[in-house]
């Protein structure tokens, strides 16, 4: 399995939902457990990392439940979020 550090997987979901926004994405209608880079890691990790983005208010989304399992989903990029990724492009 790829190992990746949590800041790692939240850079990755938060450039596509950037190239989403700018029209660049290569992947515009993938899930975030479906992103190429993400594909080896646990979703459980996956999960845990777009809970902390929605409640750090970099994206807008929630959490569906569906009996036992969850399902997140991010709507878009947040101000703060969008200001996140240009200011570490430069």
């Amino acid at each position: 399995m790829q190992d990746l550090t949590n800041n790692k997987i939240r850079k990755i979901i938060l450039n596509e939902f950037y190239k989403r926004v700018q029209g660049i994405s290569e992947n515009p209608k993938i899930h975030m457990y479906n992103f190429p880079e993400l594909k080896e890691i646990k979703n459980e990790i996956i999960f845990e990392n777009v809970k902390y983005l929605i409640n750090e208010n970099l994206v807008r989304g929630g959490i569906d439940e569906d009996q036992n399992q969850s399902f997140p989903w991010i709507s878009r990029l947040t101000e703060t979020g969008i200001k996140l990724i240009e200011d570490a492009k430069k």
